[in-house]
């Protein structure tokens, strides 16, 4: 049986109605639809942050493919710090977004129950970037919901802010500087206590072994020297996600990645299309 990487989650929506304030949107999520993720190779750790490492920010793969990573950077970072929000910024999958920024007040099924929106930050975000809450723009996007499980899982009851945009190069740098002015606030030392700055992204695609890893030697050099300057050298499908991290980085932050793997390491298959992550912390 050939392995899929997980790159889509089909969806559908039902509304709730809540109180007085409206419908509503849920997406499903592939634990809400019965769905449970395949089996595929062991690859070695890298480096968990510290003891005592209080992780704000992190990237993460939005392949089901790559589950027992995405579980285990969940299960290290609980055992860490709690997080009220989780501001997940991700790629746009499918060009369904009609304008920069896409954000919901939508929230997701899991298996169990349902993950929040923060529905206040959500369309506080959007006034602030002058745009209009666009749902739909979520119902087919892996790059949420994939994480939606893991979430429930090790953080009930985090509310979440999700944002999609156009992730490929090339980088609109003025529509990113944006986002990021717009995310400061919530990001500030004081800030960083409940919230969390997740990018969901993959990195290298559609390469055989060898440009993947040169392309991976070159995006590594953000995580080993994470800086304003060093975001330039990461090639993934969110570039504007690197790019508002990178830019609210303190001279101090530290950084550390807890699996660097790719699609061939973990299923043996398709040598010639492969998808390489990154699992990272900063703090």
């Amino acid at each position: 049986m050939r392995l899929r990487t997980g790159i889509a989650v089909l969806s559908f929506t039902l509304p709730l109605l809540v109180g007085c304030s409206g419908r509503v949107r849920l997406y499903s999520t592939w634990s809400s639809l019965g769905e449970e993720p395949g089996r595929t190779r062991p690859v070695a750790v890298g480096a968990p942050p510290p003891l005592d490492a209080r992780p704000w920010a992190g990237t993460v793969s939005h392949h089901l493919l790559a589950a027992a990573q995405i579980d285990r950077w969940f299960a290290e970072l609980a055992a860490r710090r709690g997080v009220k929000r989780f501001y997940i910024l991700s790629p746009s999958h499918w060009g369904l977004s009609t304008q920069e920024y896409s954000i919901t007040d939508g929230s997701w099924r899991v298996k169990g129950g349902i993950v929040q929106s923060d529905r206040a930050a959500a369309r506080e975000l959007a006034r602030t970037l002058g745009v209009k809450l666009e749902p739909s723009v979520f119902d087919p996007e892996h790059g949420v919901a994939t994480l939606m499980p893991y979430v429930s899982k090790y953080f009930p009851g985090a509310r979440i802010v999700a944002v999609a945009y156009r992730g490929e190069p090339p980088l609109n740098q003025p529509m990113a500087m944006r986002l990021c002015e717009a995310l400061a606030p919530a990001f500030t030392r004081e800030g960083r206590d409940g919230n969390f700055l997740l990018v969901s992204t993959d990195f290298s695609h559609h390469g055989d072994r060898v440009s993947t890893q040169a392309r991976d030697e070159r995006s590594n050099a953000f995580f080993v020297a994470p800086s304003p300057s060093t975001w330039i050298l990461v090639g993934c499908d969110n570039r504007p996600g690197i790019y508002v991290l990178a830019m609210l980085l303190e001279p101090t932050t530290r950084s550390t990645v807890l699996y660097h793997c790719n699609s061939w390491d973990l299923s043996d298959q398709d040598e010639d299309n492969i998808t390489s992550y990154f699992f990272s912390y900063f703090w």
